[in-house]
């Protein structure tokens, strides 16, 4: 559609700034003996002029579009110069998604492929990493069935856009952190082998996130922004070796700070040897984060499942709440053996069900608000009505079941005052 077809009111949208003006712009941020992105993306494709434009303009020069390409049903978004920029023919803006190796870690091979991809088939421009934990290449319109198909050749895939399972995250795990409990790179990969068509092909209400937290501690903040999180987790009390935690205390560990530091008051110090009550513990890992390794995990290994957190959605930010307490994880080799006990009630219970009561664009935490959480148990999760209860009345000690371990870290001000706030922004959905 030419330029002067497209709808304009000058009352709802600027008029294109003067050449000069831009190319001014442009020019200023490429002062100075710091490196310059205006002069990084002139080395590339980048139409850097449209984005000058917007500088001068103060809005954004890009307006939606879509890009279509057969056997690609996911993973591609567009856009195209708005029209307020009275550019004509228009400039089309694609990239895709690109569905990359667990934890973003990367071989210079598969770096040195995505770097001919892009060359070769878009823009010579990539972003690293996304929100979602994906590459996104800018790619020519004409060139994505190429793109896709030598994508597909070093073992990589487009997806994650749309009404889709987005791209599947995971903390590092034991790759980094010595707290891991689990393999979550293992797990990552797991989900993309058994659930491909789920990122590839939109086919839900909206979209499905799943995080890997290799521990309770949560570096992901999975519990608040995942549809379906997964927390390696223990039962009782963590492992104390009590050679190692006099050696702590030998090199100036303050035993009785640490006592202190529980939340729950499951540590105790008799004068020379240390105590943790189990029963109480809630698993928020301060003991472990300040001594490991005289304290670690307890040996009886499992996975927490979680569902329903989000960031933003219909019903606002909410924490995911526990579904399945705990999956015992006996040896690493029966990792997939225990995330097949998660899927079988997720894939094969619980999405089918969303798919046929959720309303557009609501994710899962959405539902099971509106639906309530012991129909989501019943009906949903297909739990007999005894599990169900004993979930729904679990006692708040115990882990993420209520307020998380984010509040158990807190301050009794800062507890107070979160929960005055809540109180405050509760009101105003009622």
């Amino acid at each position: 559609m030419a330029s002067e077809e497209l709808p304009i009111d000058p009352s709802l949208w600027p008029e294109p700034p003067p050449k000069e003006k831009v190319e001014e712009y442009l020019a200023e941020l490429e002062k100075g003996p710091w490196p310059s992105h205006v002069t990084e993306l002139k080395k590339t494709k980048y139409p850097v002029y449209i984005y000058g434009m917007g500088l001068v303009a103060g809005v954004t020069p890009w307006a939606t579009s879509a890009a279509k390409a057969p056997g690609i049903y996911s993973g591609v978004l567009s856009r195209m110069s708005h029209p307020w920029t009275r550019i004509n023919p228009p400039i089309f803006e694609d990239h895709a998604r690109v569905l990359i190796p667990s934890a973003q870690v990367f071989t210079t091979t598969l770096l040195r492929f995505l770097i001919e991809a892009s060359r070769r088939y878009g823009w010579g421009l990539m972003q690293f990493i996304g929100g979602t934990g994906d590459v996104v290449l800018n790619v020519v319109r004409e060139k994505l069935i190429e793109l896709d198909v030598f994508l597909r050749r070093i073992g990589l895939d487009i997806g994650g856009s749309g009404d889709v399972m987005r791209n599947t995250v995971s903390c590092p795990g034991p790759l980094l952190c010595p707290y891991a409990i689990y393999d979550t790179l293992k797990a990552r990969d797991f989900t993309y082998s058994c659930l491909i068509d789920w990122a590839t092909y939109p086919q839900f209400p909206y979209k499905i996130k799943f995080k890997y937290s290799g521990c309770p501690i949560d570096c992901l903040k999975a519990q608040a922004r995942a549809d379906y999180v997964v927390i390696g987790t223990w039962r009782g009390a963590p492992d104390i070796d009590n050679e190692r935690l006099k050696q702590w205390i030998e090199e100036g560990g303050d035993v009785e700070e640490l006592v202190k530091s529980c939340p729950t008051g499951a540590i105790s110090w008799d004068g020379s040897r240390l105590n943790i009550d189990g029963s109480k513990c809630v698993k928020c890992m301060e003991c472990i984060r300040r001594t490991y390794p005289a304290i670690k995990p307890g040996r009886e290994k499992g996975l927490t499942v979680l569902v329903g957190g989000t960031i933003k959605s219909r019903t606002g930010p909410k924490l995911a709440k526990v579904l399945i307490p705990f999956i015992p994880l006996p040896s690493p080799d029966k990792l997939e053996e225990a995330l097949m006990t998660m899927f079988q009630v997720i894939r094969d219970r619980i999405v089918p069900k969303w798919d046929e009561e959720g309303w557009r664009r609501e994710r899962i935490g959405d539902t099971l608000i509106r639906v309530t959480w012991h129909r989501f148990l019943s009906d949903f999760a297909k739990f007999d009505p005894d599990l169900a209860a004993k979930i729904t009345k679990a006692k708040p000690t115990e882990p993420y079941y209520t307020y998380g371990i984010t509040f158990f870290n807190m301050s009794e001000e800062q507890k107070k005052k979160y929960l005055e706030d809540l109180e405050k922004a509760m009101e105003s959905w009622q």
